[in-house]
């Protein structure tokens, strides 16, 4: 097979090939989004722990609200 002149000039150098990324080059990039994504799942986990914990207090003080509520209500009660 024989390719023109044209044809020729487009094949790519070694040094058109150096700007290419590397399987190590790769593995390393891979490695860096795994780190980020697992950075983002703990804080994720460290907010959805927190929001739990809101929500117990929360239902906790709405109770004594309700029940300091209720002995008000008795007491105005003729």
């Amino acid at each position: 097979m024989t390719i023109s002149p044209e044809q020729f000039n487009k094949l790519a150098t070694k040094e058109d090939l150096k700007d290419f990324a590397t399987k190590d080059h790769l593995d390393n990039k891979i490695g860096e989004v795994l780190n980020a994504v697992d950075g983002i799942a703990k804080r994720f986990d460290t907010i959805e722990t927190e929001f739990k914990a809101d929500k117990i207090a929360h239902d906790r003080i709405q109770e004594d609200v309700d029940n300091i509520k209720e002995r008000l209500e008795l007491k105005t009660t003729p």
